[in-house]
């Protein structure tokens, strides 16, 4: 097996060079098989070029995550792909509601929205790409610029020569380590429990005040919410689908190290299994939240066994194009999830990178000056939506910001909006 290339290669950026490429279409690899690599697949294949999927992770990704907001853009990628949607993509959800400790309604909020999950997404996506162009079990460990293109050097050993090489690997790149080494993502001093039950597991007259609504509940150090999301095999059928919680906690990254850390000592940097997760950690998150939770939110959290962690990192590249090389996704810029926007930026970036590539020349640049200006727009209101979470600033502005945007009503109507616009300029 060939050694991975671990010499230093600077990668300048993309300039007006590009109205010099040969708009002829060719090969497109893409690292990465989640979100914004199917979308970005699935779109240049509708465009005529080539695009194969190289994955690190040796089986699929289908039941990875958990649920999702949907907004009109990810529908909007998906049907510019030329894709038919199916006639229901999630749980219709009619708005938002919050408990106060003692489990009575503190305030509600009317959104109609679609909450999905995470896996049903990729499974649709999923269907639409061939197997002969999605590859699992290669690790990219290095980039070679050349005249025609670019060489993608994975650790089996494998070399492929490509036109363009997408970067659509998540928030900790292989591709972005290799192109902009300094844009590293960073911990925003707090992570979430999060689980993922059968709806049969809450009681029918605590899942009737949760049906159809958003749920949150406050708490010292952060916020939980939860919300219905498509079940086993993509059921939506009431009685057959999940119920999708996430609880913020302040942490320290020694703390979020020690939640990483499983009974052998072994230290889980880029996400802890989570039957690994040490029970005790666990018992001490249970007993948080009978001490500061609704008794409705008490149940879910009793009713499920393994709950698991996620560290909550961000970060925005200056730029998102590298010679033969583009940034996509969350490998671009990672916003906090209480903007709910993820899977909607994945998608539109790559499929307006896609149509991009086919136009060739000036239109590249003005798709990196569009989606750099939108990724630091959304990053930093996912800051703003977070800024009362983790540890207290000492910049009077986000003093104040944290005092507004934990605030009932303004937890309840900003968090994954639809328009967050409208909440953003107040």
């Amino acid at each position: 097996m060939p050694p991975c290339n671990e010499d230093a290669i600077e990668f300048a950026p993309t300039g007006g060079e590009l109205k010099n490429l040969s708009t002829t279409k060719g090969r497109v690899a893409i690292i990465g098989g989640s979100m914004a690599g199917l979308f970005a697949a699935v779109t240049l294949r509708s465009l005529g070029w080539q695009a194969d999927i190289y994955e690190r992770a040796g089986e699929a990704l289908a039941n990875r995550g958990a649920g999702i907001a949907t907004h009109d853009e990810l529908y909007a990628a998906v049907r510019g792909a030329g894709i038919d949607l199916r006639d229901e993509m999630g749980v219709r959800s009619k708005g938002r509601i919050m408990f106060d400790r003692d489990g009575h309604t503190l305030g509600s909020y009317e959104l109609p929205q679609i909450m999905t999950s995470w896996g049903l997404i990729y499974r649709f996506l999923r269907a639409q790409v061939d197997d002969a162009r999605y590859h699992n079990g290669h690790t990219l460990c290095g980039i070679e610029p050349h005249a025609e293109g670019v060489t993608a050097v994975f650790e089996n050993g494998a070399r492929i020569e490509a036109d363009w090489l997408l970067g659509a690997d998540g928030t900790r790149s292989s591709v972005r380590s290799i192109v902009a080494p300094a844009a590293l993502a960073e911990y925003c001093g707090y992570f979430g429990w999060r689980g993922l039950i059968d709806e049969a597991l809450v009681a029918p007259d605590i899942l009737a005040q949760f049906d159809q609504r958003m749920s949150f509940c406050m708490a010292p150090g952060g916020h939980w919410l939860g919300y219905l999301v498509a079940g086993p095999n993509d059921a939506l059928t009431p009685g057959q689908r999940w119920y999708n919680w996430g609880w913020y906690r302040t942490a320290t990254e020694a703390v979020l190290r020690d939640h990483l850390t499983d009974a052998g000592g072994h230290y889980h940097e880029n996400g802890i299994p989570h039957d690994r997760i040490r029970g005790e950690l666990i018992e001490a998150m249970r007993g948080e939240a009978r001490a500061w939770l609704a008794p409705q939110v008490q149940a879910v959290i009793a009713a499920t066994a393994r709950p698991f962690l996620q560290g909550m990192y961000d970060f925005c590249t200056p730029r998102f194009l590298f010679d033969r090389v583009a940034l996509l996704g969350d490998a671009a810029a990672t916003a906090r999830p209480h903007c709910g926007m993820g899977v909607s930026k994945a998608a539109v970036d790559a499929a307006s990178f896609a149509h991009a590539l086919d136009a060739g020349g000036a239109a590249l640049e003005a798709w990196q000056d569009a989606r750099v200006a939108y990724a630091r727009e959304i990053v930093e209101w996912s800051r703003d939506l977070g800024s009362y979470i983790g540890p207290p600033s000492e910049d009077p502005v986000r003093r104040a910001k944290a005092q507004h945007h934990m605030r009932p009503a303004v937890l309840l109507g900003a968090t994954a909006a639809s328009d967050y616009r409208e909440f953003m300029y107040r």
